[in-house]
């Protein structure tokens, strides 16, 4: 592993500091947005995402998404993403701290106890910025259904 440079390091130490604020800040962020698109018992995307994809791929298929709301919708469904995939392969979310990876220095999805490979790591905002990238009609399903395939094929993020 190479040496971090000054500003990796101090950028690794700021993500460290607010990674337990990023933790306890995605539950209530992503069951207010299940609410707010009036999902019943939207809190349950916390223990069961799956049965919330068809609907959040439902409403996501039209939408139009202006610079203004980019980023606040990205965050949602990469939340949403990462929820998805530390209930279906038992991941945990982490900072990547591997300068070699494309995902260093981002909070990931990875260590999954469901994949053969454990070096596997997704990062769910990048994927939900592509997701967000494509012109209507989109599918999360889709993006869903893709993403597996590539974790199955054991490629790493």
């Amino acid at each position: 592993m190479r040496q971090l440079s000054a500003s990796e390091q101090s950028d690794l130490e700021r993500r460290k500091a607010q990674f337990d604020s990023f933790l306890a800040e995605r539950m209530p962020v992503l069951t207010d947005f299940m609410k707010c698109l009036e999902f019943s018992d939207g809190e349950m995307v916390l223990v069961e995402a799956d049965r919330f994809l068809p609907a959040l791929d439902e409403f996501m298929q039209n939408q139009e998404i202006d610079l203004d709301d980019r980023n606040w919708i990205m965050t949602r469904i990469g939340y949403f993403i990462g929820e998805w995939l530390v209930q279906r392969y038992g991941g945990c979310w982490f900072i990547n701290e591997s300068p070699e990876s494309p995902t260093f220095l981002r909070y990931v999805v990875g260590q999954f106890a469901g994949l053969s490979n454990p070096r596997a790591v997704v990062d769910p905002f990048q994927v939900a910025d592509v997701f967000i990238s494509q012109p209507p009609p989109r599918s999360l399903i889709q993006a869903t259904d893709e993403l597996e395939a590539e974790l199955q094929t054991a490629k790493i993020y």
